[in-house]
This record gives structure tokens, sequence and C-alpha cells, in this order.
């Protein structure tokens, strides 16, 4: 409500000047006095509290966006599971040696090496040490997955508001469709696992498909008419993407 309040009163105080990010229309603002007749000291208040007003959005930005990238990319990490550190640990040891090859201290303690390797390397030493590389890598790897793609299409995306139009995709898949189909997956796992119970004939405890969760809400037909509105507003925001995107080209 209050964004709302703020958002009506700025648009009916510019009207049609205002720009996409509203902060702009605060450059060199002076909030309604005369730059003639105002003292310098207040004029210069007020320039600097419409700097801030500009200044705000970027800095905020570039404060949250670190941790918005660590916190997605520690989401990927755990939605990749197991396996792919597995599959790091399987190829780390190539990698080590085909990166050992070109630096100067692997050629001078080569010959050292060779006989020390065998008696002060231990099995499950080098199994851990491999497995904590591994996942030093993963993390890392899937860090730049989530901070990369945004810094590399604001090359192309100079206009704000179709990088919040892009912004928007991803708003009405957590606020929509995520809800939407963990439910289903819920509930069709919850099934599963009561055939599984029944079938097994269990009978020390009264197999059931309600819990202390269980509401008038748990129903799978209310994910329908949000699925549907999901699927409408997704339509909404690719049409006004696609349009945006000719707006800047033509621009351009």
């Amino acid at each position: 409500t209050f964004y709302l309040i703020l958002g009506m009163s700025a648009a009916s105080y510019f009207g049609a000047d205002t720009k996409s990010s509203v902060n702009l229309n605060f450059a060199n603002f002076t909030f309604g006095l005369n730059p003639r007749t105002t003292p310098k000291l207040i004029l210069s208040l007020c320039r600097f509290a419409s700097s801030v007003v500009v200044m705000f959005p970027a800095l905020d930005t570039l404060s949250v966006f670190p941790l918005i990238a660590n916190t997605l990319g520690s989401n990927l990490l755990s939605a990749s599971g197991p396996g792919f550190v597995r599959w790091i640990v399987r190829k780390l040891p190539l990698w080590q040696r085909m990166t050992r090859v070109f630096s100067i201290s692997w050629w001078r303690s080569s010959s050292a090496r060779k006989d020390n390797d065998t008696s002060t390397t231990k099995a499950n030493a080098e199994k851990r040490r491999l497995f904590k590389s591994a996942s030093r890598i993963a993390t890392m790897f899937w860090r730049l997955v989530a901070a990369l793609p945004p810094l590399l299409g604001s090359i192309w995306a100079t206009d704000l508001s179709f990088s919040f139009l892009l912004a928007g995709v991803a708003g009405v898949y957590v606020a929509f469709f995520a809800p939407s189909l963990m439910q289903l997956a819920s509930c069709r796992r919850q099934r599963i696992l009561f055939e599984q119970q029944h079938d097994s004939g269990v009978k020390k405890e009264k197999v059931s498909l309600q819990n202390e969760y269980t509401g008038w809400y748990s129903r799978t037909a209310l994910t329908v008419p949000v699925l549907a509105f999901a699927t409408f507003a997704l339509g909404v925001v690719l049409s006004q993407i696609r349009d945006a995107w000719v707006v800047m080209r033509n621009v351009t």
C-alpha cells in the first residue's frame, strides 16, 4: 500500500513527464523552490536530497545483488544434487595434473614428489581433499551461473523498464507457478506414500491422507485457477517484453 501511494502521488505530480524509473525525475529537483530567490544553503540541501533519491536504486541494487547471487547459487547447488560434486571429483585429478604441468614449481619439485608421494599421502585424506575442492568448485560455478547472466544481459538491456519486465517473469513464477506446482507435487507424493503403506498392510497406525496441516486450501482443484491466472499473467508479461524489445531496438 505504501509503494502504491508513492507511485500514485509521483504519477499525479509529474504527469506525462514521469519516467520509467521515477527517481530520475528528481535529478536537479528543487522541490518547487525558486533557485533565484532561495538561499544557497537551502538550495544545496535540496539538490543533495534529490541526488540521494536518484542514486538510491543504483546503490540498493549494488548492495543486494551479491546477496541474491549468493543465495541463488546455493539453491542451484542444492538442486544439482551430489551427483554434480561426484562428477567434479572424477574430473578433478585430471584437471589438477593438466594445470600442474604448466607450473614451474611442479617441474622443480617433481623429483622429490616421486619419493614422498607414496609414503605421505593417505587415501582417505586425499579423498576428503578432493571432495572439499570439488564442493568449492561447484559452489563457485553455480554462483557464477547466478551472477553472470544479469551482468551480461545489462549490456544490451539498457532500458530499466525492460529489465523490470524480465524480472516480472521470475515474479510470476515465484508467486503463482511455484506454489501451485509444489502443491500438486506434495499431494501426489502423499498419495503415493498412502498407497504404499496401504498395500504393505500397515495396521499399527491409522494411515490417512490428513495431517495437522491439512485444510480447505489443501485440495488440488484450487491450483487450477491459480495456474490459469499465472498463464494469463505470463502471456501479458511476455507480450509487454516483446513490445518493449521492439521499441528499444528502434531507439538504438
